[in-house]
């Protein structure tokens, strides 16, 4: 039995298919027998490039035992630069992808993943780390036209947090529903103007947020109950890392940090 590609790439099991690891061609499992793989092979009209990187991305989180959100994020990040029409090698992208990824949430997967893909052929340590990462920036970009209701989930995630979804029930003065879409008017703006480099959608949207309800919940004359800690242990991510994030955007949107 054959275990490998025309290509050259290891045929492996994965979500009840055969498939290459190296180029997503996909093989029939009936087929998949000596006397009949080569003349059974069939491909599937997608983008082989894309299928490539994403079931790399996904391989690599399973080996390191990354959670779906960093999947998720990863995915995200590889299919925005896929779309931008950059050519760039498919291992690039998905190390881009994962190691921004994982930063928003704990920067010390980002160590482990650089690890996982040296030892998967590419030329990458913790010196040309940067200088391989920065080239994808230019490319790295969200469709807009997702922005708000992207925005959307990620606040009414947070508005039913219990802490906060008392704290708010407390002021029988304040109409919520306006209070909220006014927090979600604001962090759309502070997203698409005030760019931070670096950064996952996913951590400069959080970042958005938290500085949107600390203005209005101060306009209102209020304590914003939203803290740092708060907001990064729901949406799981780096404290430390996403205090950095809101730094520069209270500089962007505030006389200086003096509210934070």
């Amino acid at each position: 039995m054959s275990s490998r590609c025309d290509c050259g790439g290891k045929i492996i099991f994965d979500s009840g298919e055969y498939v290459c690891e190296v180029c997503g061609k996909v093989f029939e499992g009936s087929c998949y027998h000596a006397s009949t793989l080569s003349s059974n092979v069939f491909s599937r009209t997608f983008n082989f490039k894309r299928s490539k990187v994403l079931f790399m991305i996904k391989d690599v989180c399973d080996r390191l035992g990354l959670n779906n959100a960093i999947l998720y994020d990863a995915t995200y990040t590889a299919e925005s630069i896929i779309d931008s029409g950059a050519r760039y090698n498919g291992v690039e992208i998905a190390f881009f992808s994962l190691y921004s990824a994982c930063k928003g949430f704990n920067p010390i997967f980002c160590e482990r993943v650089l690890k996982e893909f040296h030892s998967m052929g590419l030329k990458v340590n913790e010196r040309n780390c940067i200088r391989l990462l920065s080239k994808f920036w230019k490319h790295y970009s969200y469709r807009s036209f997702n922005i708000s209701s992207y925005l959307n989930h990620l606040t009414e995630s947070l508005r039913s947090n219990i802490f906060v979804k008392e704290y708010v029930k407390g002021f029988h003065h304040l109409n919520e529903n306006i209070l909220w879409s006014k927090v979600k008017e604001n962090s759309v703006k502070f997203l698409e103007e005030y760019r931070v480099s670096g950064e996952t959608l996913k951590v400069r949207a959080i970042a958005s947020i938290y500085v949107s309800c600390d203005k209005v919940f101060r306009s209102y004359g209020l304590e914003n109950p939203v803290t740092l800690k708060l907001i990064s242990k729901h949406f799981f991510l780096d404290q430390n890392n996403l205090k950095k994030v809101v730094a520069k955007l209270m500089v962007y949107s505030y006389e200086g940090l003096a509210k934070m």
